[in-house]
């Protein structure tokens, strides 16, 4: 039997709980492994915990990505060949295992290595294993229907030597494709099937039926309902259950994906994990009227910050000294919005049998959200006199004044999110042939990849924020002054492909990279350090003073709105022809930009380079020795050739 210590009660359900060793944490990005157990009952939470330890421990002896692949593949052979029919333990564990193969999968892949480059066979493997579950639950599923109609036919039976049929089933009771709490008691008291064959596929099609007495005195059958699909789903869902679908068969945005998460969990952990079917209009009000108590995770002490019940029970229970609430538009373009996603989906899937709820409630005391603004040019002006442009301390000294020009990827990075209105998370992933000169003009290009190399690997596709993020968009000189194409040329000569090697990416827990971690993290130190204290002004306030730099000039709206990578469905000519359109016109006026802010940074800029290139400050570059690269990229370019899978 399974060791009771790996067994959790929460909020009356079991939980498997064990503690991941040091190396298999580092890889699925978590010290603990936790799952619920789907059930109240001890006996079943031991049995099930049981089938799931073989993998866990084997995965927990892994030390790197290619001995945890190998682990997969094993266990991925060991499944396959399970007999019919599966134990009910047996397909819980399976659709766990399925469920952290999958998060296993997109880590492994961001951290540069791909099961298929270890394990050729593995995709089509786990399609065969992830289509034995489905067919192993469709059987169930019909094995609940078959019950449920024996209880029918039964009732039925009954209701017939009496001469009548029994007073509930002549109400509007519940879909029968919705189980509630009420028929989840019934379900698991059981009943044995009887002699009689289940009713084929084709009488299921004509929906719930109830029993009402005819004018023979006998009773004939009525639809209750006009959405025979609905019929198929019998067991009981609750919204964990929902929520686990959700997210593995929807597409779309992940940030989205993630409020949807946070919200759900949310009601999940509030509610106790309702069962679906069960939550009416009462419980939506409940729900709606809980949202807005919500507080902002500042204030919030960090044991009381991991989940937002969390963050509302701390609230709830200690007031709202020192704590902020949400915006209003975080709560109805994030929360509410989502929300109303995914009770959609769950009515169009069939799992939800009530009216699509509408949250809107908000609190009088949520706050209003602040508008960006752009920099002012003194504030501009005070960012370029740091340490960091001027003449620094060290590599690890750069906000403080000394002797040394480190020009690494903060340093680029402030000035071409300045000149070129990037997005923070545009630039740590730009590669060395993103930028390119043409007729004597040099252009950044912002795009998946390089069309011109053919067709490359799914993992090596960068993302952007939406489809009109790629973009093409003329540089400044003053980059190029300062020694950009150097950088570009010593880097080509010792074979690295980016721009900025030394650039650490923030991995999610879900395995999706955030390139804009390190210039983000340094603007929070800066902003303080040179007093910037507006509350409307963040790092993407470069983005609007280059924004207010356009508009300056007698540039067209169309480019404007090509270089800022704004969507204008208007613009169809865009979609055809070059990728760099823009007209001569246009061209020399953003490539000879001239404003007063600009001239003020570029002198004591251009004399720190001059006094470098003369000896007189001394300059150092740390980011051409492989050592001095980020995680990240010595794992991509270097792991694999070396054959080690573990992170420097």
């Amino acid at each position: 039997m399974a060791r009771a210590s790996y067994i959790q009660r929460r909020d009356g359900r079991y939980h498997l709980q064990i503690r991941l060793s040091k190396s298999l944490g580092h890889m699925l990005g978590k010290s603990t492994y936790r799952k619920s157990l789907g059930t109240s009952q001890y006996g079943v939470a031991q049995y099930r915990l049981r089938e799931c330890l073989g993998w866990i421990y084997s995965m927990n002896e892994s030390t790197d990505y290619p001995h945890l692949i190998e682990m997969n593949l094993f266990t991925l052979r060991e499944y396959v060949s399970d007999t019919w029919p599966l134990s009910d333990e047996r397909l819980f564990s399976r659709r766990t295992y399925e469920e952290m193969f999958k998060n296993f999968k997109h880590r492994a892949i961001a951290a540069g290595f791909d099961p298929t480059v270890y394990a050729p066979d593995i995709n089509a493997l786990f399609a065969a294993f992830v289509q034995q579950n489905l067919d192993a639950e469709a059987h169930e599923q019909n094995i609940i229907r078959q019950q449920h109609y024996e209880r029918g036919r039964q009732d039925a039976l009954s209701s017939m030597a009496n001469a009548s049929a029994p007073s509930s089933f002549q109400m509007n009771m519940p879909v029968v494709g919705f189980a509630t709490s009420e028929s989840l008691e019934m379900e698991t008291q059981g009943n044995d099937m009887g002699s009689e064959s289940a009713p084929d596929e084709q009488q299921f099609q004509h929906g719930h039926q109830s029993l009402l007495p005819s004018s023979s005195g006998g009773v004939t059958l009525q639809s209750k309902t006009s959405h025979p699909e609905l019929v198929k789903q019998a067991k009981p869902v609750r919204f964990s259950n929902a929520l686990s679908r959700f997210l593995d068969e929807t597409g779309g945005n992940k940030d989205a994906k993630s409020t949807t998460r946070l919200i759900v969990n949310f009601l999940i952990d509030k509610l106790n994990d309702p069962i679906v079917a069960d939550f009416d209009a009462e419980a939506v009000r409940t729900l709606d009227r809980m949202i807005p108590d919500i507080p902002n995770k500042k204030g919030v002490p960090g044991v009381h910050s991991t989940s937002l019940a969390a963050r509302h029970d701390y609230a709830q229970q200690f007031g709202w000294d020192n704590l902020t609430r949400l915006t209003a538009a975080r709560i109805q373009n994030g929360y509410h919005n989502e929300l109303s996603k995914f009770f959609g989906w769950m009515i169009d899937e069939g799992i939800y049998p009530h009216e699509k709820p509408v949250f809107k409630t908000l609190s009088p005391k949520n706050l209003v959200s602040i508008s960006r603004d752009a920099f002012d040019d003194d504030e501009v002006t005070r960012i370029f006199a740091q340490p960091l442009f001027t003449g620094c301390s060290s590599v690890k000294r750069i906000w403080r004044p000394g002797d040394y020009l480190i020009q690494n990827h903060l340093y680029w990075a402030y000035l071409i999110l300045l000149l070129t209105g990037t997005r923070p998370g545009e630039l740590g992933q730009l590669d060395l042939n993103d930028i390119q000169e043409r007729d004597g003009i040099s252009y950044l290009f912002l795009r998946p990849f390089d069309p011109r190399n053919g067709q490359v690997a799914l993992e090596d596709v960068k993302r952007f924020k939406t489809e009109s993020s790629q973009r093409v968009i003329p540089l400044h000189p003053l980059l190029f002054d300062l020694g950009l194409q150097e950088r570009i040329e010593e880097l080509r000569e010792i074979d690295c492909p980016v721009l900025f090697p030394e650039w650490e990416p923030y991995p999610k827990p879900d395995g999706e990279i955030r390139w804009g971690q390190p210039i983000t993290k340094s603007w929070q130190y800066l902003k303080k350090n040179i007093e910037i204290d507006r509350s409307d002004v963040t790092l993407y306030s470069t983005r609007h003073w280059f924004a207010d730099l356009i508009d300056n000039t007698d540039i067209k709206h169309a480019t404007r709105t090509r270089v800022m990578g704004h969507k204008n469905k208007d613009d169809i000519p865009s979609r055809y022809g070059s990728k760099s359109r823009l007209t001569t016109r246009d061209l020399e006026l953003l490539t000879d930009i001239r404003s007063p802010v600009i001239d003020k940074i570029s002198g004591p800029l251009i004399a720190a380079k001059a006094l470098a290139d003369q000896g007189k400050l001394k300059v150092v570059k740390p980011w051409l020795q492989q050592t001095n690269w980020s995680k990240y990229y010595r794992n991509k370019f270097l792991g694999k050739s070396a054959g080690k899978a573990s992170l420097p």
